[in-house]
């Protein structure tokens, strides 16, 4: 009867191994497609001559690179630890073991596993949010300000107001941008509450941001522009769009405009 049992959790552990080898495949497939991607899109920004776009394809480039250095190392501290861990398990399972030593085994490598799966999602999701990837933009703000919220640290109202269908091919760049300006605001503007807007404007597509944070001094913004403002730039430059600073007595209000 031991060996039986035996066997059977030898079956299980060979189909955990082909799941982890099959789910890491997948991960690292995603990763150099959505590589690609970001480099096609890069070539399209080549033939730009001006200074200022110049700029913009940099700081493109540099966002690139720190999102795939971020990728790389949650891959290898998060996943290949994981899966090293894993390893250390199989090695231990001898057939000759008793019943209760292997069920134990098992049970310590099933945690693993479905820890792995958790942050491959995670990750996967990171790269492009599958709310927006199945339901759209609207649906994928809603989500973020909801993370936002369930986080306690700012209170994020969003009211949609669109009567237009948003193309796909500019949701995941509009998805960006807000969540840089949300990102902005929780670091460095001391604010309590954001509210956000989607609207349309005749043929354009808007987005109106604000915060009731310390403000944001604005003659010298174009001198000091941090990487987050830069990437917002180039994303719109991408949308053939537009952001503009609106007056208000205290916060920040932005309005973004794009190009349906």
């Amino acid at each position: 009867m031991g060996e039986t049992e035996g066997a059977i959790t030898l079956k299980i552990i060979i189909i955990g191994m082909v799941v982890i080898f099959l789910l890491s495949l997948s991960v690292i497939v995603f990763f150099i497609i959505y590589q690609r991607r970001l480099l096609a899109q890069q070539k399209k920004h080549q033939k730009i001559e001006s200074d200022y776009q110049k700029e913009l394809l940099k700081t493109s480039i540099i966002s690139q690179e720190e999102e795939r250095s971020r990728i790389a190392k949650e891959l290898h501290d998060d996943v290949g630890a994981m899966l090293t861990t894993t390893k250390l398990y199989f090695g231990q399972i001898n057939p000759e073991l008793p019943p209760e030593e292997l069920l134990e085994i098992t049970s310590k490598t099933s945690i693993f596993l479905d820890d792995m799966i958790h942050r491959v999602r995670s990750i996967s999701q990171d790269l492009r949010p599958v709310v927006l990837e199945k339901l759209g933009l609207v649906e994928a703000i809603q989500s973020l300000a909801q993370t936002v919220n369930d986080s306690g640290k700012i209170k994020v109202k969003f009211q949609n107001n669109t009567s237009k269908t948003i193309a796909q091919s500019k949701a995941l760049n509009l998805y960006r941008i807000i969540q840089e300006l949300i990102t902005n605001t929780i670091k460095h503007a001391e604010a309590s509450m954001i509210k956000i807007e989607l609207k349309n404007e005749k043929d354009a597509l808007v987005i109106q941001y604000e915060d009731n944070g310390k403000g944001m001094d604005h003659k010298t913004l174009s001198h000091k522009k941090g990487l987050g403002l830069k990437n917002i730039e180039s994303r719109l430059s991408v949308l053939s769009g537009r952001m503009d600073f609106l007056p208000t007595k205290s916060g920040m209000k932005v309005k973004i405009s794009s190009t349906q």
